[in-house]
């Protein structure tokens, strides 16, 4: 499809969610009688344009993933591997479980949004053939102050040109670990994948994303997200 280049996909549900406040990882917890990471990984894997993917989880969960690979036909996943202390390094510890070319594709995919389209994802990938990098977002519909360390407003940014950004984001194989290793030593933490290749002085393209690719993070967007799911896939668009 893209003349020799394959396609990967690195999903992650590494994260503890504390924001969450369950004992149960978001990533985890039942959304229409099964788990939220099992949703994404089965559009990955239900793509003719995906090659492979790598789940990215806690140790502890390295045993339940499997059940879930088992459980819903996820057979593209060719690694299942531990996260690190941060995002960043969670990636990273993707990025080394997997082979292939240097131009290969790269898909970066929080786990934690269930609702992500296919469309979306091969829109993304297909900017990351033609500009080496691409990420999903949606126009920013509020007005965004900046505040200054005391909590007064510095500045009134123009929401004309701000996005917010998403998963999934993808990039050239040899672009994306560049950009992990020169950052490797660093002691800050990217936001995101995005953050890291900007460095190296790539300009990811922007790809608007549908308005239900929403991220769990609290226990009212789970609440939304069933609410999403008794009113049929037809609106998830």
């Amino acid at each position: 499809m893209f003349k020799d280049v394959k396609c990967h996909a690195i999903v992650l549900a590494a994260g503890k969610g504390n924001r969450f406040g369950s004992d149960i990882p978001k990533q985890f917890m039942a959304l229409g009688k099964k788990p939220v990471a099992a949703h994404s990984l089965q559009v990955f894997e239900k793509m003719e344009c995906i090659d492979s993917v790598v789940l990215v989880t806690l140790e502890e969960y390295i045993n339940y993933c499997k059940k879930i690979v088992y459980d819903y036909g996820c057979n593209k996943i060719c690694a299942i591997v531990p996260g690190g202390k941060s995002r960043q390094e969670s990636v990273y510890n993707g990025i080394k479980a997997l082979s292939g070319n240097e131009h290969d594709i790269i898909i970066i995919h929080d786990s934690a949004r269930p609702f992500i389209k296919a469309s979306d994802v091969l829109n993304t990938v297909e900017a990351a053939y033609v500009h080496k990098a691409a990420v999903l977002a949606l126009p920013a519909t509020d007005t965004v102050k900046l505040a200054d360390d005391k909590m007064f407003t510095a500045q009134t940014l123009y929401r004309e040109k701000l996005y917010l950004a998403q998963t999934p984001q993808a990039f050239r194989k040899d672009i994306l670990v560049k950009a992990h290793e020169n950052e490797k030593e660093s002691s800050l933490s990217a936001y995101d994948d995005c953050q890291l290749v900007e460095k190296t002085g790539i300009r990811p393209k922007i790809i608007i994303a549908s308005n239900k690719n929403i991220k769990i993070t609290h226990s009212f967007d789970l609440e939304f997200a069933e609410f999403l799911m008794e009113k049929g896939s037809d609106n998830l668009v």
